[in-house]
C-alpha cells in the first residue's frame, strides 16, 4: 500500500485510466460482444438463441469477425485487428491468452472425418493452449490441439497438433525456433 495521499491518489487515477483504456480498444469490444451473444443464447431459450445468431451477425459486419458464440470458449482471447477473421462454429477452446491477428480462418476438415465428428459434437475441434499467438492469414484447420507457448508465424497452415512450445512456419507448418518472446501476447 502506497503511504503517501498524493502518490495513492496518483497512483489511482493512472489505474482507472489503463482500465477505461483498456475498455476502450477493440479487442475489448469484440470479447464483450462475444460475451452477451453467448450469455443469450445460453440463458434464454428460444429468443435468446435468436437473439445471439443475430448479435454474431452484426459483429461480422461491424469487426468483420464471423463467429458462433455459443462454441468459444476461450478465456482471454485477443483480437487486436479483426478484419476477416473467422472463428465460425467447430468449438475452440482454452484456459489461456489466444491472440488471433487479421485474417486467421479456423476451419474443419471434411465432415465424414470421424475425429472431427467427435469433437466437434463436444464444441472442441480446436484445443488450444495458454500463450498462443496466430500470425496474419494463419488457416488453421481442425481437429487440432496445440500446447502452451506457441507462435504460429503469418500466412502458415496449421494442420496437425503441435505438442512442443516454440515458434512454427510455413506450409506444411515447421519448427524454425525455441525462442519465443512475450511481446505478441
Amino acid at each position: 500500500m502506497i503511504a503517501d495521499p498524493r502518490k495513492r491518489e496518483l497512483h489511482m487515477r493512472q489505474s482507472l485510466k489503463k482500465q477505461i483504456l483498456s475498455a476502450w480498444t477493440m479487442t475489448a469490444h469484440v470479447r464483450g460482444w462475444i460475451r452477451v451473444s453467448k450469455f443469450l443464447a445460453d440463458r434464454i431459450p428460444v429468443l435468446g438463441r435468436l437473439l445471439s445468431m443475430f448479435l454474431d451477425r452484426l459483429l461480422l459486419l461491424v469487426y468483420g469477425v464471423d463467429v458462433t458464440s455459443q462454441n468459444m470458449f476461450v478465456a482471454d482471447l485477443r483480437i487486436p485487428h479483426p478484419v476477416g477473421v473467422l472463428l465460425g462454429g467447430n468449438g475452440m477452446h482454452s484456459c489461456g491468452t489466444v491472440v488471433i491477428n487479421s485474417g486467421v480462418k479456423f476451419v474443419g476438415r471434411s465432415p465424414a472425418n470421424p475425429d472431427y465428428l467427435e469433437r466437434h459434437a463436444l464444441k472442441r475441434v480446436f484445443e488450444i493452449g495458454h500463450n498462443v499467438v496466430f500470425g496474419a492469414n494463419t488457416v488453421v484447420v481442425g481437429p487440432v490441439t496445440i500446447c502452451d507457448n506457441v507462435v504460429v508465424a503469418t500466412m502458415s497452415l496449421v494442420n496437425k497438433d503441435i505438442t512442443e512450445p516454440g515458434v512454427y512456419a510455413g506450409v506444411p507448418l515447421r519448427k524454425i525456433s525455441n525462442q519465443i518472446t512475450h511481446e505478441w501476447i
